[in-house]
């Protein structure tokens, strides 16, 4: 026996290996991927890592000694898929837009005293989200068929995170065996992490007592008792959101019959790429250039932290089979603010067409101008 029995064969094409070259110290690696039409790209991502505790004359954080390892699988705060998301694996494929993200965020009660509510602000260049947190409440039903909902507790810090934000899950019984499926399962789907979502029957089977209700609001929106009648209200979060919790997951295209029999192994005709984009849609922004403002207003103990985006200078350098070498940018398609370790994560990712003919790949900080004027000087050199 040379191999593994009862493998599947699957009719996907590949592009000839590059050398790949990394001339930096930031993690990097290089792999393929497909269209949607079936052609291969290559794809080089790379991971900086930044501190917020030292700038430079320019407000730029500067680059942390220990650069952090591409993270190759999911993580999450607690249990996998059932929690909110830490940071997902670097090895996308492609993101049309750049993610904001936050890790381990927490707000800070103003001037470090207790309030039942306070404003939260993040900015970056024309890119703003605000929203407001509270202490923790709860919501209890009423003999007529409504809610009473308290008010809130002073509070020093409310983590943000999905299980603050509006949502859940309903199930009945509240506990059931591995194999065993629940009689009831309802679930919030845009967050199914969170809390305030109530469905009717699961209420009247599990006749709780109250219910914890979202601590975190769209300004002058407070969550009420008619957004628990209604079942209605935003989710707010600084983090990624589910691959599989709504808007995103329709953003995956259909995988049904048809495409078993016409599509498979490939993608959807319907495939989105922006289904790779992990941060809430309105935490998706034109990939940065860099040196753009940061305001981040109670993220912080202090109440408001100000730094300039770095300007990475990181880019590829591509020896074709036939030509010149050329130099390629590498978008920045995501920017992750650690808030435990005071950190910025700065994923850049190039992607060259496999039909380009690529026989090297190097990654480097090279000065493009410079190396066009000695470029210009060796084709025309001066009398």
């Amino acid at each position: 026996m040379n191999g593994p029995e009862n493998l599947i064969a699957v009719p996907v094409n590949t592009a000839p290996l590059p050398t790949v070259q990394n001339h930096t110290r930031h993690p990097s690696q290089y792999y393929q991927m497909l269209d949607v039409s079936g052609q291969v790209f290559h794809v080089i991502v790379s991971r900086l890592t930044y501190t917020l505790r030292r700038v430079d004359g320019h407000s730029r954080p500067l680059l942390a000694e220990t650069q952090t390892p591409l993270v190759a699988t999911d993580e999450f705060y607690g249990e996998a898929n059932a929690s909110s998301v830490i940071q997902e694996s670097d090895f996308a494929p492609y993101k049309p837009k750049c993610d904001i993200l936050f890790t381990h965020a927490t707000a800070h009660a103003p001037g470090g005293q207790p309030a039942p509510r306070w404003p939260v602000e993040v900015r970056i260049g024309d890119w703003a989200k605000r929203f407001t947190v509270t202490g923790p409440r709860y919501a209890e039903p009423t003999r007529d068929h409504g809610w009473r909902i308290t008010e809130p507790e002073p509070a020093l810090q409310v983590p943000i995170r999905y299980e603050q934000a509006f949502g859940g899950t309903c199930q009945w019984p509240l506990r059931t065996e591995p194999d065993q499926p629940p009689e009831l399962l309802a679930r919030e789907e845009h967050n199914p992490v969170g809390c305030g979502y109530v469905d009717e029957a699961w209420l009247a089977k599990s006749r709780v007592a109250d219910i914890d209700v979202p601590q975190i609001e769209v300004p002058d929106r407070p969550f009420d008792e008619g957004a628990i009648k209604a079942q209605s209200y935003p989710v707010i979060g600084l983090g990624a959101i589910g691959r599989w919790w709504l808007p995103r997951r329709l953003k995956a295209g259909t995988y049904d019959d048809d495409w078993k029999q016409t599509r498979w192994p490939h993608l959807p005709l319907d495939f989105d790429f922006g289904y790779w984009n992990a941060a809430p849609e309105d935490q998706q922004i034109d990939y940065p250039q860099g040196g753009e403002p940061v305001v981040l207003i109670h993220v912080h103990p202090t109440p408001e932290v100000r730094f300039n985006l770095p300007k990475p200078d990181l880019k590829m350098l591509l020896h074709l089979d036939a030509g010149v070498p050329l130099f390629k940018l590498m978008n920045i398609d995501t920017l992750i603010f650690d808030m435990q370790t005071l950190q910025l994560i700065v994923v850049q990712r190039g992607l060259v067409a496999a039909r380009a003919g690529v026989d090297r790949i190097e990654l480097g900080t090279w000065d493009i101008a410079a190396a066009r004027a000695a470029n210009a000087n060796l084709l025309n050199p001066p009398p």
